[in-house]
This record gives structure tokens, sequence and C-alpha cells, in this order.
């Protein structure tokens, strides 16, 4: 296998310029959203102009969430921007996802009205975007709009269509997989590594997100146990805006890596460049974009991001809690918390707001490689809290273990989610199995 390299964009969330943004009605939704959308023609515009510049590596894969919430003219602002990076080189496959296509959510803002827009068919993509991959597949899944690309001598790309039945079912169909697994056999008899991509993470990327539906495939097990056992070691995802690189190892002694990526139009705003070195390694580097043409209040690119998100999370809390309860939370600080619960934090972080704390500690998950390791300040401050509150905790433990086995241990639960020792959920280097090729 030669070298060869690629880079990853997903969930681009494109909402055209021709369409109203502004007033309450955009507000309302702006205020709760990790992206941003009315920023997203300008963050597009300029991340592109990024990937452009690298004239050596001329393959993007982009799996899914195109655009903000299936309007057509999306598709066609953003189809004229893969347009144009074709024009610099660039060979473009992509699949669609539930963002994708009208669900009856295609609208624009003005005012306090959200203004109902022409959305797209779900039955028109394949043939709106057959320049991105589909027309140059040596195989289909023609009804779940999957297919299998040659991306170059000795690698092949398997995109899989996770849309499922358009509803609660978010998954890969009997007769898909079975599609695919007979593509991986033919990539490996014909001396091929394969790797695959779909939207949904196959993985949950975190202890919380086994708890979450929407976190990853709706069959992930039976999936992942699939594709891992017949050779398939690595697949690319989206949708959860997250950065995460986690593996699952089956019964069987096979491992499968899902390198998640993060949203490409709001915080951590990262894409990837992926590179195969050799037959046994696979480099992963994470980027962002390093400016866009926007008004951001002083702030620069990257500070605008974590604003954005931090506002969305704080929202979010007032939404939840009764007002008197967030005016206390307002001015709650970890050593507040501490006199409460009869444990000392760690000076260097006594003073600092709970709420910012855990605002901070949400924002750390979906940027991924989260710092607080044991033996860091806010580790222990965190594992005294989780001491005092035992007694509570543990209550909860047995009245839930059985149900989520997973939370029969809150307090590793919780400490698991702040740190991650591996650190490499934005930068990896993996091993993949030669065998297969």
């Amino acid at each position: 296998m030669d070298k060869f390299s690629f880079y990853l964009v997903t969930d681009t969330h494109y909402f055209d310029n021709s369409y109203k943004r502004s007033g309450e009605a955009y507000e309302r939704r702006s205020r709760t959203d990790q992206k941003c959308v009315a920023e997203t023609p300008a963050i597009i515009d300029a991340g592109f102009a990024q990937l452009a510049k690298d004239k050596e590596t001329d393959v993007i894969l982009i799996p899914g969430d195109l655009i903000y919430r299936g309007e057509y003219q999306s598709h066609v602002g953003f189809r004229e921007r893969l347009y144009r990076l074709k024009e610099q080189g660039k060979r473009i496959y992509l699949i669609t996802a539930r963002h994708d296509y009208d669900s009856g959510d295609s609208f624009e803002f003005e005012g306090d009205k959200m203004i109902p827009v022409k959305g797209m068919p779900r039955e028109e993509l394949r043939e709106f975007y057959k320049d991105f991959g589909f027309d140059e597949a040596i195989s289909e899944h023609k009804k779940t709009m999957s297919y299998v690309i040659q991306l170059t001598h000795g690698i092949r790309l398997l995109a899989l269509n996770c849309d499922g039945d358009l509803k609660n079912f978010k998954g890969i169909f009997d007769d898909q997989l079975e599609w695919a697994l007979n593509e991986v056999k033919k990539a490996h008899d014909s001396g091929n590594y394969i790797f695959a991509m779909t939207h949904y993470p196959l993985l949950p990327f975190s202890p919380i997100m086994n708890l979450v539906g929407d976190a990853h495939l709706t069959d992930w097990e039976k999936v992942a146990t699939a594709l891992a056992d017949a050779g398939v070691d690595l697949i690319f995802t989206g949708h959860m805006h997250a950065q995460s690189v986690t593996e699952y190892k089956t019964e069987n002694g096979n491992t499968i890596t899902d390198v998640q990526t993060g949203c490409f139009v709001g915080c951590p705003c990262a894409y990837r460049k992926i590179t195969f070195e050799d037959r046994n390694t696979v480099n992963i580097k994470s980027y962002t974009i390093n400016d866009f043409d926007y008004d951001k209040g002083g702030r620069t690119a990257q500070e605008y991001f974590k604003w954005r998100f931090d506002r969305m999370i704080e929202v979010k809390m007032h939404e939840i809690l009764p007002k008197p309860a967030m005016k206390a939370v307002d001015k709650l600080t970890v050593k507040k918390i501490g006199r409460l619960l009869c444990f000392k934090p760690d000076k260097s972080v006594e003073n600092r707001l709970a709420k910012d704390v855990g605002i901070e500690l949400v924002r750390n998950i979906f940027m991924g490689d989260e710092p607080y390791i044991k033996g860091t300040p806010m580790y222990e401050t965190m594992s005294k809290m989780l001491k005092r509150l035992h007694p509570i905790t543990h209550i909860i433990e047995k009245k839930v273990k059985n149900k989520n086995p997973i939370l029969a241990d809150l307090d590793t639960f919780i400490l698991s989610m702040i740190g991650d020792e591996n650190q490499r959920d934005n930068n990896a280097v993996l091993k993949i199995n030669k065998n297969n090729y």
C-alpha cells in the first residue's frame, strides 16, 4: 500500500445566504444550538479554502448532515461550493443524513416568524450529488444510497447511509449489512484494504453516550461485531459534533475503531487529515478553522466557537432549573460546595463558579482529550466531592444497576467523563490489520 491521505469533514449544516436569518425566531433556535447556522457560509468558505491549500491531498470525505434542515436552496449553495473544490483538484465522496432531506422543518427566519421554504425530497438526493461518489461507485446499495469507492490503489471506502426507517431506527438494514459484508469480502479477495464511513457514530464515544439513544447507531453492537469480524477495523463517523477515537473488541477478539469527528461549523469546529503511512499504520491529525469573515464581536474564531457552545449550555440550564435555583447556582463556587459537603477543594479551583466548571466539563467531552485525569486538581476535587455524596449516590446505584449496569459505580462513571488518560481523541496513530488485504 502506497502512502495515501484524505480529509474528513462532517456536519457542515450549510444554511444558504439567500435565506433570512434574523430576529427572535432565529435567536430562539440559535441560543440552544451548538452549530453556528447564520455563519455557515463564511465558516465553510474559510474551511474549504484551508483544505484547497493542501495540493498533495486530493480526497475529501463528508459523512452527512451537509445542510441545516433540508432546505433545497441550501443544497444548491452547498453543491456549488463542492464543485469549486473539485475545480481545485479535489475528489469528494459523501453520504447524506437526516438533516439533508425535507421532514417538514425547512424554514427561514424573519422577526418572530419561521417562514416555510422549499425542501429537498430524499429521493432526489442521490441524483443531486451524483458527482460526489455515487456515479463513481464500483458497487451500490441503491435502496439506502450506500456505495463502495476505490479511493486509490489498494484502498476502498465503504460508504454506509444509516437513515434507517427515517423514524426511530437509525441503523443498518439486514440486507444492507449483508451487501456491505459481501463488499468487504470482495475487497479483501482482490487485495484491497477497506474502511467504512457512516453518519451516526458506530460506538458510544463516552460512558454517558451509552444512555443516549441518538448518540450511536440503533443496532450498534450487531453492526460493530459484524464489521469487525469481517475484517473492517476502521470507521469514520459524525453526528454528535464531538471529537473521539473509540475502540470495540468482539468476542472473537477482533477490534474496530470509530473515529468520530466534530462539527465543522461549531465548537469544536474540527476536521481531520488521515494518512495511511504504510501497510500497518494510520496517522490521524485534527485541525480547526483559523478565521472566518463574520462579525465575531472582537473574538477570535476559537473564542467565538467556545462562547457559542457555553451560551448553549447556560441557556439550557436556565430552561431546566427554576429561577430561584438558578440564582443560587449563579453564585455558587467550588469552595462553597466544599463547605456544604465538608471537604476542602484544591486552592487552584476553589474560587471558580460551579456553573462555569460544569459548562467546561460538558464542553471538554465534545472537544475530546478530556484533561482532568487522576492527579490533576480538578480530578482530586471532584473525587472528594463524590466521596462525600456517596451515601446518596449509593442509593441511586442500587436502584439503577440492574437496568443500566454502567451506572453501578457512579463515582467511576462521572470521573471517567472528566479525564481521558489516552489523550488521543484529536491526534492518534492507529495500527491496522495488514492481514485483511
